[in-house]
C-alpha cells in the first residue's frame, strides 16, 4: 500500500513515495523536477514506481501546472490525488488568517506536522 506525497511549488515539483501513509513509513523513492519538465514524469522518474494506493499533494503553482501533473498521474495510474487546502482548523491547529485558504497548503501541512511533532515530544 504505497503512498505518494507531492509538493508543487512555483519552480519545482518535489515528490516522495513511501511504503504506506503512516508516520515513520519507509521511503521508497524521491525526486524533484523543474516545472518545465513535469510533462516527462510518466516517461521518466515515475515510470518505474509501484502504483500508489494514496496520493496527497500540495500545490502553490497555478492550476494549469496542477492539471499537467494530474495528467501524468492519469497516464500511469488509476488513482485520484487528494489536494490539501488550508482550512480554518485541522488536526488540533487553528489557522489565524482572515481568509484561511490564502495560507499556502505547503505551509499549512508543515505547521500541522510541526505541531504534532511538538506534541509527541511533550
Amino acid at each position: 500500500m504505497t503512498f505518494l506525497a507531492l509538493d508543487i511549488g512555483n519552480t519545482r515539483l518535489k515528490w516522495a513515495q513511501y511504503e504506506s501513509p503512516q508516520p515513520g513509513s519507509a521511503l521508497l523513492a524521491q525526486g524533484a523536477e523543474f516545472l518545465e519538465n513535469i510533462d516527462k514524469l510518466a516517461d521518466g522518474p515515475w515510470s518505474t514506481l509501484p502504483t500508489p494506493q494514496h496520493i496527497l499533494g500540495c500545490a502553490v503553482a497555478a492550476d494549469a501546472i496542477k492539471r499537467r501533473v494530474q495528467e501524468q498521474m492519469e497516464e500511469l495510474w488509476d488513482v485520484s490525488a487528494q489536494w490539501v487546502v488550508a482550512s480554518e482548523a485541522e488536526a488540533g491547529l487553528r489557522n489565524g488568517y482572515d481568509h484561511p485558504t490564502r495560507l499556502g497548503p505547503d505551509r499549512w501541512v508543515a505547521m500541522i506536522g510541526a505541531y504534532h511533532r511538538m506534541l509527541a515530544q511533550g
